[in-house]
């Protein structure tokens, strides 16, 4: 599978190997792409390099194989992890955090997770895995770190802290972390990565050398899921085009009932649209969303399959090209409604990006957040310039 999908990433994989030995790589770069999209590959290849014996990423040296295994020792991996029963406080779960000192700890169900989370990346670098909970880099992980780039490399030479998703650091541990990114040790290297670039703060983005990872082709994307996931064929064009071009988003999606969720979704937009009885709809949205019986996961699918409904229906309203479109087998479906003006669907746009923060970041009810986007969209239909509601 690797070896088919990284075609995209052969580019960037060059240039960086090349900065690296020529030792023209800045000491914090800031790798941003979707989820999925081979990131973590890139930083494995990147830390290889530079741990490698000879720096040109052999692959065979005690660095590079050491590396590929996470466990050379000046070679710092942090990655955002739930807190399962926070009560426990047991383990230490990176190799920098003192077992004795430390005040990172966590129970075994976590530690059990983030195994889990580390076997599963490197048997598939693309990998996209769910956590039970959502997921954050504590700031006492942050401390550990500091302390330990206050010492020196543990082999003599460079040393490489790579941090994923750096925009799902906790509260207080991004101005901490910040301080090493504006002066990091001579001897150390600094690689982190987001999807989310937007939210992370203006100092780190400016500090640091941003490398955008660019997407697979569409047709590479469906050429993977016929031949590799036997997706089958009807489906294919809207996996490609939901993927974003990332592999590991396609792989994801192909394990997951996308078709299905998106039924679901579209039976709510179809009553939206055809103005069928708004008490109706809520009463619909509460039967799917009471009970909590779904995971983050769920909420970030449904949010997303809402989202591309929302661009198709503004592609529809301007009658853009195919190419653009995501829902390509439905697309008779979602033409045969009357389409919204521009500015009504500005109004969804926003909403859903509201109630998506207010679920996943804020922790609002998710059958509240859902109730609350329906209504403003039905709202805004007929007042498309009124002030929308705001969540509480």
């Amino acid at each position: 599978m690797v070896a088919i999908m990284d075609k995209h990433l052969k580019k960037i994989s060059a240039r960086l190997k090349s900065l690296v030995k020529n030792r023209d790589l800045n000491q914090s770069i800031l790798i941003v792409g979707k989820d999925g999209i081979g990131k973590f590959k890139l930083v494995m290849e990147t830390a290889a390099a530079l741990l490698c014996d000879s720096q040109a990423a052999c692959g065979k040296c005690f660095g590079c194989k050491n590396v590929r295994k996470l466990q050379h020792p000046d070679f710092l991996f942090v990655f955002p992890f739930p807190r399962i029963k926070p009560e426990s406080r047991k383990n230490t779960v990176f190799t920098f955090s003192d077992p004795v000192s430390s005040n990172a700890r966590y129970s075994d169900d976590t530690r059990d997770e983030i195994d889990n989370y580390i076997s599963s990346r490197l048997e598939n670098p693309f990998a996209i895995v769910d956590f039970e909970k959502k997921e954050n880099i504590p700031v006492e992980v942050i401390k550990d770190l500091i302390l330990a780039l206050s010492k020196k490399p543990l082999l003599g030479g460079r040393r490489v802290v790579a941090i994923l998703n750096v925009d799902k650091m906790a509260f207080g541990a991004a101005d901490l972390f910040l301080k090493v990114v504006e002066e990091p040790p001579d001897d150390t290297h600094i690689i982190l990565t987001t999807a989310n670039p937007d939210q992370l703060m203006p100092t780190l983005l400016s500090r640091t050398d941003i490398l955008k990872v660019p997407p697979a082709g569409i047709e590479d994307m469906e050429k993977y899921l016929i031949k590799k996931l036997e997706v089958p064929e009807n489906q294919v064009a809207y996996l490609a085009r939901m993927s974003g071009g990332s592999p590991g988003r396609a792989l994801y999606l192909a394990q997951c009932d996308l078709p299905g969720r998106r039924d679901i979704i579209y039976s709510f937009f179809e009553k939206l649209l055809t103005r069928g009885k708004l008490s109706e709809l809520i009463e619909e949205t509460g039967r799917e969303y009471s009970g909590g019986s779904y995971s983050v996961g769920d909420i970030r699918l449904d949010f997303e399959i809402m989202e591309s409904i929302i661009h198709d229906l503004f592609l529809l309203n301007e009658n853009q090209l195919d190419n653009h479109f995501i829902n390509v087998d439905i697309k008779d479906k979602l033409g045969k409604w009357e389409i919204p003006e521009i500015e009504s669907l500005e109004i969804w746009k926003g909403c859903c990006s509201e109630v998506r923060k207010a679920c996943l970041v804020n922790n609002v009810s998710v059958n509240s957040a859902m109730t609350f986007f329906y209504i403003s969209c039905a709202d805004s239909i007929d007042n498309p310039v009124r002030v929308r509601m705001k969540l509480p």
